[in-house]
């Protein structure tokens, strides 16, 4: 009697037990399944880039329009490269089946009519800043992350850089707010306010994708290799018409004189701190699989596009000194061409390598012991003493003076 109540109690811990962990696994799931769904804060701040997953955005025949690594959700829309509008309509999976909506009359010429001064007051102020300081590109930092110093930052230099050889002031903020996450956009909200408040007329988030295809970022424009730019607006804010015109203004310019600089524009669930500003963006330069000197050569041709749509007349950028690498290359040709050339004539002419070596090795000697002599005679006549001149040419040589002066 006392085995088998010993037995049930054993039998009612081990239920115990188990029921216990089940909950916990449920719990465990269910947890993970929320860094999935739209939260509040998502909804507030944005959503950060998913690491080492991406979305693929296909229309109503599974034919794929788009990639991002980034949550996609019912609702949002995008603007493609060729200014078809589509709205997500379902989601499966990490695949968004997307519906086409319309299509974006988009022309620079109309637009510069309707351009929107800089501020008022005619500010040039441009502020730059990075949500994400840590996201960086593989080829050339062999990772994908450096938390506060990835390449992004470089590639935002490099914007920068380019806006004030146009002439425009820009104040580069780059503070870390790091870690990676969903509220990194909460942290560098104050710095977004910071940079409009020191009279940022408009302010750039600069990122990078995750798409991990390098080539569907990658483009030749004016015969070198680019990134495209990406440009994303956050659809839950009171500024979402006003940025999205910005942006629409931003590739019609780009279409313009660059064209396929744009990947496209994405229309996302969330902010991005677009709330602060009707001219605040959200850029993507390119993924991590493509190297920073393709994203910075990207980001340069983007910020060409910035002055004249922002109503501010860009002075002419300083011209790039060539570079003198292919100049140098060409005379070291040259001079092997010389060195072989003269070695194969010296062979021929002396009937064999044996004589060509002898001849050679007289000649250097010859011409050594010349230039010798040549300095010794030199030094010899410089350390004789100079004659002394004749007092008499020395005094008509001062009435010559005189009498030019007079």
């Amino acid at each position: 009697m006392k085995g088998r109540i010993k037995m049930n109690k054993r039998l009612f811990l081990l239920f115990i037990f188990a029921v216990l962990a089940l909950l916990f696994v449920f719990q465990e799931s269910q947890r993970n399944r929320v860094v999935k769904v739209f939260t509040l804060e998502n909804l507030l701040v944005g959503q950060a880039h998913t690491e080492g997953e991406y979305s693929i955005l296909v229309d109503e025949q599974g034919r794929v329009l788009d990639m991002m690594a980034r949550r996609v959700y019912v609702n949002d829309e995008f603007i493609s490269a060729d200014n078809r509008r589509y709205k997500v309509i379902r989601v499966e999976g990490n695949r968004a089946y997307c519906r086409q909506i319309g299509i974006e009359q988009l022309s620079f010429e109309e637009k510069v009519e309707k351009v929107m001064p800089a501020q008022a007051g005619g500010s040039q102020v441009i502020g730059v800043y990075y949500s994400h300081d840590d996201e960086s590109y593989v080829p050339t930092q062999g990772t994908e992350s450096i938390p506060g110093r990835g390449g992004i930052l470089q590639v935002g230099n490099t914007f920068a850089n380019r806006l004030r050889g146009l002439g425009l002031t820009v104040i580069e903020d780059q503070t870390s707010h790091a870690p990676h996450d969903d509220s990194a956009y909460r942290r560098s909200r104050r710095t977004a306010m910071n940079l409009l408040q020191k009279g940022a007329a408009a302010i750039f988030d600069v990122h990078r994708d995750g798409v991990p295809d390098p080539t569907f970022y990658r483009r030749t424009i004016n015969g070198q290799d680019v990134t495209m730019i990406r440009m994303v607006v956050g659809r839950e804010n009171q500024n979402m018409g006003s940025n999205l015109d910005f942006a629409k203004r931003l590739k019609a310019a780009a279409d313009a004189r660059y064209p396929g600089l744009i990947r496209g524009i994405f229309i996302g669930a969330g902010s991005y701190n677009q709330d602060l500003s009707p001219r605040a963006m959200l850029v993507e330069v390119g993924t991590h699989t493509n190297t920073m000197a393709e994203a910075e050569r990207g980001v340069t041709l983007f910020a060409d596009i910035v002055p004249p749509v922002l109503g501010v007349a860009a002075k002419p950028a300083a011209a790039q000194t060539p570079s003198t690498a292919a100049d140098w290359k060409g005379v070291l040709f040259v001079i092997l061409a010389l060195v072989i050339g003269g070695g194969a004539f010296l062979l021929i002419s002396s009937g064999g390598w044996d004589k060509a070596v002898a001849r050679l090795k007289e000649f250097t000697s010859i011409e050594w012991v010349n230039l010798i002599g040549w300095r010794r005679k030199k030094e010899e006549e410089n350390a004789q003493p100079k004659p002394r001149e004749d007092k008499r040419e020395f005094q008509l040589n001062e009435e010559r003076a005189d009498w030019q002066k007079d």
